[in-house]
């Protein structure tokens, strides 16, 4: 398993994994994810023998990203906070520890943001996430009621020693 930089190569393997996990995650086409791409604090995918098997996307503080959730966390925690927008692992790939691996990575990049903030679909719930983030230390800090009428839960967990 090797976690590197996303490229412009990467793409259609991205877009078809974020395709497989739409309704767990926001819809994404070539042009958006280019333009992710070049403002995200992390766009990085993780490879398995040359398949790109998982994804993923987070954004710092001040970034230019236009999310309902980056704008709830910007607004509930101003420049304290790293948000992790997406991760999404291949099906024939979960339960192998990708997820926990990337997670590490991830929360040690927010180390100096003091959390690690991410919103799980909560109505309908999506159990498997809201269960993974709960066992990482991840706690409910509010709820966001999107315009597709879903809500989610919005997650954070703190990082400073």
């Amino acid at each position: 398993m090797k976690l590197r930089p996303m490229t412009s190569a990467d793409e259609p393997a991205v877009l078809a994994l974020n395709a497989a996990a739409v309704e767990q995650t926001d819809p994404l086409g070539p042009d958006r994810l280019d333009w992710l791409r070049l403002i995200a604090a992390h766009a990085a995918v993780v490879e398995i023998e040359d398949e790109v098997a998982a994804f993923v996307l987070t954004f710092a503080p001040g970034s230019a990203h236009d999310s309902l959730d980056f704008q709830w966390f910007n607004a509930t925690y101003a420049d304290r906070f790293l948000h992790l927008d997406r991760i999404v692992v291949a099906e024939k790939h979960r339960r192998q520890g990708i997820a926990t691996s990337v997670y590490r990575a991830v929360e040690r990049a927010a180390k100096p943001f003091d959390r690690l903030v991410a919103r799980v679909q909560s109505d309908p719930p999506d159990e498997a996430s809201l269960a993974f983030h709960a066992a990482r230390g991840f706690v409910e800090v509010g709820k966001l009621r999107r315009p597709n009428h879903t809500t989610s839960a919005m997650l954070s967990k703190e990082l400073a020693d």
